[in-house]
């Protein structure tokens, strides 16, 4: 071999093992920003979930203003003690980067701990004009909590995901912190008396029941008639709703449901501009569109508008009796009427023939809270925690400046449910 040849045979080798340390590092590098982003993705989660729950202690705090029977005092406190809960978990998870976090879920312990504690005496034992003023005191550091959060949010969102953030030592959520160090807040006393656990269900999609199976070349020619032929399979959603998955050629995620070929999700994002209809129209365009999907009778029962886009919830209606259980979600852009999303989990868990409704009392025997103003009454079927249902009168209404919707046993005109619409910061509101 002679050194012309030796020389390039050392030349190749060498681009050769450039080549390989270059792939190399390539997939070590893509594996790193890999793990990195699936952790963000897990502190983004526990971020909002953190807000989630605070929203619903807040709720559920504000709530116990408009509850007029211990029945219902004892669910709210229950409900903030389990909420408390979920959140510390969350917290404890962005506790791995901020030590100072401990301090904020000292707070959310305590507040959950002491609703138990207030649960626990009900309906035997009234909660004392202290007690409810210590609530209060409470109600209004969980708001100061909220915010915190929320502006930790928005300096998050000017500067990466939240787990980049911390990771970068960053105190994203400072302005919590300070609200709970030592001295700044006087915890009521608390008492504890044992652990509160609700037990996971297993669920049965009552409107799939006894429904063929389609297969998955079904699936996909009925997406063909709506979409086009620009969609990707994704695989299939396995658990209660088995259902096919797809993104189509814009975007769009869609799943459709293996038994019955219901459409059981559909999410498109895109920008939203200026509006050209309102709510009326918006929902018009919204229980349209779920009756060329095959959910029939809806009707828009909530609306809520937010950056040019409405978020409607349809409820199923038949004889004037709304039912709530079979609630569909749907998401409307206003500049031009274009369905952005539907989630139908709900009607298709619970929507079923039902026995008809007997005589109940007249709803002019139920005892609001002193200072409720109502505006509408109506007949609905709601659903509850147990995965049963009742049908109760819905007041609406509102005491000062909060407006609630007030739910009372049709058969008794007990008082079982307490909801508040709140400001949702932008141009709409929600119900919480």
């Amino acid at each position: 071999m002679n050194a012309k040849v030796y020389k390039t045979i050392t030349i190749c080798v060498a681009v050769l093992l450039v080549a390989a340390l270059a792939v190399t590092l390539g997939i070590f590098v893509y594996r790193e920003q890999k793990y990195s982003r699936e952790i963000g993705a897990l502190y983004d989660a526990a971020y909002y979930s953190c807000v989630d729950n605070l929203g619903d202690m807040d709720n559920k705090l504000a709530k116990l203003d408009a509850a007029s029977s211990d029945t219902m005092r004892k669910e709210l406190l229950n409900g903030i003690y389990t909420d408390s809960k979920v959140m510390a978990t969350s917290l404890a998870m962005l506790a791995g980067k901020n030590d100072e976090i401990e301090a904020a879920m000292k707070f959310v312990n305590q507040l959950g701990d002491y609703a138990y504690y207030l649960a626990s005496k009900l309906p035997a034992e009234a909660m004392t004009a202290e007690e409810k003023e210590k609530l209060d005191e409470l109600k209004a550091i969980t708001l100061e909590l909220e915010e915190a959060f929320l502006k930790a949010g928005d300096k998050v969102a000017e500067g990466g995901n939240l787990y980049a953030a911390l990771g970068a030592e960053v105190t994203a959520l400072g302005e919590v912190y300070d609200l709970f160090t030592e001295g700044n807040v006087e915890y009521p006393e608390m008492i504890y008396d044992g652990p509160f656990s609700d037990g996971l269900r297993d669920r049965e999609a009552k409107f799939l029941a006894g429904k063929p199976e389609i297969s998955k070349e079904a699936a996909e020619a009925g997406l063909t008639l709506k979409y086009g032929e620009g969609f990707e399979y994704q695989g299939t959603v396995e658990g209660s709703l088995r259902a096919y998955s797809y993104t189509l050629s814009c975007g769009a995620n869609v799943q459709i449901t293996v038994t019955g070929g219901m459409l059981a999700e559909y999410s498109y994002y895109r920008e939203t501009g200026a509006a050209t209809m309102d709510e009326e129209a918006a929902a018009a365009a919204a229980t349209q569109a779920l009756a060329e999907a095959g959910y029939d009778g809806m009707q828009a029962v909530w609306v809520s508008v937010k950056d040019n886009t409405a978020y409607i919830n349809c409820a199923y209606t038949e004889n004037d009796i709304i039912y709530y259980p079979d609630l569909v979600k749907v998401k409307v852009a206003l500049d031009d009427g274009e369905i952005l999303g539907i989630s139908a989990a709900n009607y298709l868990y619970n929507h079923t023939a039902r026995e008809a409704i007997g005589e109940v009392k007249p709803s002019d025997g139920v005892e609001l809270a002193e200072g409720f103003e109502t505006s509408s009454v109506r007949l609905t079927v709601i659903p509850t925690d147990w995965n049963t249902e009742l049908t109760a009168y819905e007041f609406a209404g509102s005491i000062g400046d909060n407006v609630y919707y007030v739910y009372c046993d049709a058969y008794t005109l007990e008082q079982i449910k307490v909801m508040r619409v709140i400001k949702d910061g932008n141009e709409g509101n929600l119900i919480v």
